[in-house]
């Protein structure tokens, strides 16, 4: 188990140092928290260029349910939406509902439906009759679909299907454990074959169980006539049995979605070797591959003896692409492992998220690297190679405030995808919950997290990434937490489901939660990028420097540099998302234009500025007095 990892962090974004953060890691097997461990980082610069991120006018949230219990996942995503071949698509999520009863008796798979028209109301209850968590969605049949969820306690893995999907009754049916331990928690289920009547599950046995020489076994079970008969059932694979690993984490893995008879899944718990299992004929036989080779592949994190290295945190993602090739992307996290007695610390600031595919080598600690955060990006070998899909972006001078924790890097709970653009090239695109400079809650001292994107043409240099895009910068998210991203890429539009609140952090982690409970939103959010090197072209490059004075009493100033014609609109808002000003400039070519605006009027308190030249929107606060 992870432990209270406290450590004084001077890091700058620009110029600007970062604040002491105390956070604390919960493993997904247990809940209690070992001693407390001081460790200090020597200061060292942020070093980057100043790339304000782009960000996305959009809409009010689309709302397609809610839940009080949100705690998503322990780390990497199940499939939560499916969007099917008639262009209507399934959604589910752990639900849970208001309550002063503690574990939430009532939990269960929230579920909303798309009929190709519009979602349907918010669920008023769970699909299930019991207790069920981690639900995982997929066809089913020519026009059916499936849930599978874990019972608690103790009695197996809990599947919700029904003939037709949208409408009708769901039947039910469950899947025990090994007879030694009847227990299976977290799984991860995908369908495959002919009319996708292939149920395909992975899960972890028991809660810090010993089964067959490992700790929390992941086993694997195929059925081909609707869960009657499982062959194989609770199968260890090979090159998963306790000759080469010690066991897994809760949620550590996850399916890729299947490419014809090609299925996969990956596992890495992010200390231990990260792999991926590979089928190229619906899983009757397997092969191992290796993305990450651990110093120490049978860790327990009792040894004391794992010095700071880099790994993963134990959010990735997979994805097969056209030609059966699997691509993977974990959070990056640096562990530390010093004294036998007390379990492992990470380090809650670790930047950088990683990609890799099957057509370059396996990575290892030295080329992860021991920095908390990067000196210098483009000096590392994963930027060099290709493989530092994201980092933390700046915004102007703001710093990081603190982070909540989930556990995870900066930036983590990848999605992904490979596709080919018009012209045939791969295109990797990657979509990550991370933190938002910029954006904090005053209460809880705390960055929000954003939903953001990246991606790159396969085929060209493999750094030759496009900015990242924040697609919860706009103003409607201000104070917004987006994290658990679920994807899934159909016909050039990539479906996205998240959660969403007005908190950093959830109320269950660490113990005891990092805020009291309070309603989610699950929203549905498509998106249609623009092609690999264009990031808008409806939009003028623009820069928009900081307010002068800031804090404003009477006047302020705002210089927006573009560079061609443009029409800028200046918005300002309060700190309940109230627009309190607008204006609109339109500049006849390239330069600097002044807006000066009288805040004599305004409450005193925060704000927030946007400028929008076409598409593109900046977001800068300022401070009236």
């Amino acid at each position: 188990m992870r432990k209270l990892l406290l450590f004084v962090l001077a890091l700058t974004v620009g110029v600007a140092t970062m604040a002491q953060v105390s956070v604390v890691k919960q493993s997904a097997l247990a809940n209690t928290v070992k001693k407390a461990k001081t460790v200090q980082v020597d200061p060292k610069p942020y070093l980057q260029a100043e790339n304000p991120y782009v960000t996305t006018q959009r809409g009010v949230d689309n709302v397609i349910g809610t839940t009080w219990y949100d705690l998503q996942s322990n780390s990497t995503m199940a499939q939560r939406i499916w969007v099917h071949d008639d262009g209507t698509i399934g959604a589910t999520w752990t639900r849970g509902a208001e309550t002063g009863v503690p574990n939430f008796p009532e939990r269960g798979t929230g579920y909303n439906y798309f009929d190709g028209t519009s979602w349907g109301p918010d669920p008023s209850s769970r699909l299930e009759d019991v207790r069920t968590g981690w639900p995982s969605y997929a066809p089913y049949g020519a026009n059916g679909e499936i849930v599978c969820s874990h019972i608690s306690p103790g009695t197996g893995l809990e599947f919700s299907y029904r003939d037709t999907k949208g409408t009708g009754d769901w039947q039910h049916f469950t899947l025990l454990g090994p007879a030694e331990e009847p227990d299976l928690l977290w799984p991860r289920m995908i369908t495959s074959g002919e009319n996708h009547q292939t149920i395909q599950v992975i899960a972890c046995v028991g809660s810090g169980v010993e089964y067959d020489g490992l700790t929390m076994a992941l086993v694997y079970s195929r059925s081909d006539d609707g869960g009657q008969t499982w062959d194989p059932e609770n199968m260890i694979l090979p090159g998963m049995s306790s000759d080469e690993t010690s066991g897994f984490g809760g949620d550590d893995y996850a399916w890729a979605i299947p490419h014809g008879d090609t299925i996969a899944f990956v596992a890495f718990g992010g200390i231990k070797d990260g792999f991926v299992m590979k089928s190229y004929d619906n899983g009757d036989t397997w092969e191992k591959v290796t993305f990450y080779n651990s110093p120490m592949p049978f860790f327990t994190g009792n040894e004391g003896t794992l010095p700071q290295s880099g790994g993963g945190d134990g959010y990735n993602a997979v994805a097969i692409d056209d030609e059966g090739m699997v691509h993977v992307a974990f959070g990056r996290q640096i562990h530390l492992d010093d004294d036998p007695a007390d379990g492992w610390s990470y380090y809650p600031y670790s930047d950088g998220l990683i990609y890799w595919n099957e057509t370059m080598a396996p990575l290892d600690t030295t080329q992860i690297g021991n920095e908390i955060m990067f000196s210098d990006i483009e000096s590392t070998t994963l930027y060099q190679q290709g493989q530092l899909a994201a980092w933390v972006q700046p915004h102007g001078d703001d710093t990081i405030v603190g982070v909540a924790p989930y556990y995870a890097s900066l930036v983590s709970m990848p999605q992904l995808a490979v596709t080919r653009d018009g012209d045939g090239n791969k295109i990797v695109t990657i979509f990550y919950s991370g933190l938002a400079v910029g954006f904090s809650n005053a209460e809880l001292s705390q960055n929000y997290r954003h939903i953001w994107t990246r991606k790159t043409e396969l085929d060209g240099a493999y750094n030759d990434y496009d900015d990242a895009s924040d697609l919860t910068g706009d103003v409607l998210h201000l104070f917004s937490e987006c994290v658990y991203p679920s994807m899934f890429p159909a016909n050039g539009t990539f479906h996205i489901l998240y959660e969403t609140d007005n908190l950093p952090g959830n109320s269950l982690q660490p113990q005891g939660g990092n805020h009291a409970p309070v309603n989610n939103n699950m929203v549905y959010m498509p998106i249609t990028p623009y092609p690999v090197g264009i990031n808008n072209p409806n939009s003028i490059a623009f820069d928009v420097m900081q307010n002068m004075p800031n804090p404003a009493t009477d006047n302020t100033m705002i210089v927006v540099k573009t560079q061609g014609a443009a029409t800028i609109n200046l918005t300002i808002s309060n700190m309940l998302g109230q627009q309190v000003y607008s204006t609109q400039e339109m500049a006849n070519a390239s330069g600097a234009y002044t807006f000066n605006v009288n805040v004599s009027d305004f409450n005193t308190g925060v704000y927030f500025y946007t400028v929008t030249v076409g598409d593109k929107s900046v977001s800068k606060k300022m401070i009236v007095k």
